[in-house]
């Protein structure tokens, strides 16, 4: 449990001072651990990762913690150009396996139109949860504040018998 909430307040500790570094190249790069890994593997053998290799190569990674040694090499060459402060993390070359990386709506119409529909969605499912809320749910109150919500009625049937 403490390991888990040192992760939620940084998320780039790690009990492998190893693997401490990967997290830390990862997020100085905005991207996943995954991606580091393709970048590193691409950047030692001047070709992609191969695909009967991915399983491998990650669950060795993330189940096992065994940590190639080319990712380690590029996970500190992250980290000593991000200290030099030579290093441009929006640079294309780190985002390579980042489809979504630098895609932007440029028309103001479509931006607006995107906008006004994603709020329209959103109040939709506002209104219709609240409908269903003040529509749906049992008037009854619970016999309890934490769960399972059981009725009064169910839970102290003798307080509703009719005499």
């Amino acid at each position: 449990m403490n390991d888990l909430v040192k992760t939620l307040v940084k998320p780039d500790w790690d009990d492998n001072p190893k693997r401490s570094e990967i997290l830390n190249a990862a997020n100085i790069l905005q991207i996943g651990e995954f991606q580091l890994i393709q970048l590193a593997y691409k950047v030692w053998y001047k070709k992609d990762l191969p695909e009967e290799k991915i399983n491998k190569i990650f669950s060795e990674y993330m189940v096992s913690g065994i940590i190639p040694i080319w990712v380690t090499y590029y996970a500190i060459d992250i980290l000593k150009m991000e200290n030099a402060n030579v290093l441009n993390a929006y640079d294309e070359k780190y985002h390579v396996y980042d489809h979504e990386f630098g895609e932007s709506i440029k028309d103001e119409k479509k931006r607006k139109r995107l906008g006004i529909f994603y709020a329209f969605i959103v109040g939709i499912v506002f209104i219709g949860s609240h409908y269903m809320a003040a529509n749906y749910v049992s008037i009854e109150e619970p016999a309890d504040l934490f769960p399972p919500y059981v009725e009064k009625s169910i839970a102290y049937p003798e307080l509703y018998k009719k005499k």
